[in-house]
C-alpha cells in the first residue's frame, strides 16, 4: 500500500492502488521544466545567487547521471 503520508497531500492516493496512482500522478503533473518560470525567478537573484542555483543544478543533474548509470545495469 502506498506511504499514507501521500494522502495529506493527495487524497488521491487513499483511492488508487500504489501503482495506479504514480501513474495518475505523472499523466496529471507530469515533470517537465518550465523554463519560463525558472528565468522569471533567476530574473529577480543576485549574480551570487544565480552561480548558487547553477551550481546546486550542477550537482543534481550530476546526481541524476549517475543513478542513471547505476540503474542502467538492471534494465
Amino acid at each position: 500500500m502506498l506511504n499514507t503520508h501521500y494522502a495529506a497531500i493527495d487524497p488521491m492516493a487513499l483511492i488508487l492502488s500504489e501503482k495506479a496512482y504514480l501513474i495518475w500522478v505523472e499523466l496529471h503533473h507530469p515533470h517537465t521544466p518550465d523554463v519560463a518560470t525558472i528565468e522569471q525567478v533567476f530574473e529577480r537573484l543576485s549574480p551570487e545567487e544565480r552561480m548558487v542555483a547553477t551550481a546546486k543544478a550542477a550537482e543534481l543533474a550530476a546526481y541524476g547521471k549517475a543513478v542513471e548509470a547505476a540503474s542502467a545495469r538492471y534494465h
